[in-house]
């Protein structure tokens, strides 16, 4: 038992060296290629939904003719309303990617392809909140995606989120 808790206090240390050790972390290039993979994965789920999407709202229209620019006209003045639904799906489907990810394995399709992975401050698996919070920041925060070229290779979003990306 207690060798047990000596090699877990000795795995706990190489991983918070690993983060401490800034060589170790995740820069701005294999970021931007995990990036590119992430995009590419969601681009392809949110063109699927938008197409299932908008073939559902021309259905659901009561359009009074089968010329398409007439019935988006139309939808745009009389039925709004199925103009909204289409927004609230495909945000639904984007937050519902997103939190997927944090509920299995805290990695994204991207972060796997290029062998990433995501830490917290305690050299731990980030909780399911941290995760969503950092991918969701990544969005409100891109601009500071360029912090992770500079020495330290950690953007706002990781700090605020209290995560590290490591290789």
């Amino acid at each position: 038992m207690a060798e047990q808790i000596k090699n877990q206090h000795h795995s706990e240390e190489i991983w918070v060296t690993r983060l401490l050790n800034e060589q170790q972390r995740a820069g701005g290039w294999i970021r931007l290629v995990a990036g590119f993979f992430d995009f590419i994965f969601l681009a392809l789920v949110m063109i699927v939904t938008s197409t299932i999407t908008t073939f559902w709202m021309v259905v659901q229209s009561e359009a009074p003719s089968d010329n398409i620019e007439f019935i988006r006209r139309y939808m745009w003045e009389r039925e709004f309303h199925l103009y909204v639904i289409n927004w609230l799906v495909l945000l639904f489907v984007f937050l519902l990617i997103h939190f997927i990810y944090a509920l299995r394995g805290k990695r994204t399709v991207g972060m796997r392809i290029v062998d990433v992975y995501v830490y917290n401050e305690k050299a731990e698996k980030p909780t399911v909140i941290q995760f969503f919070k950092r991918e969701m920041l990544k969005y409100l925060l891109l601009p500071s995606f360029f912090m992770s070229f500079a020495a330290q290779r950690r953007p706002l979003y990781d700090k605020w989120s209290k995560t590290y990306l490591v290789k």
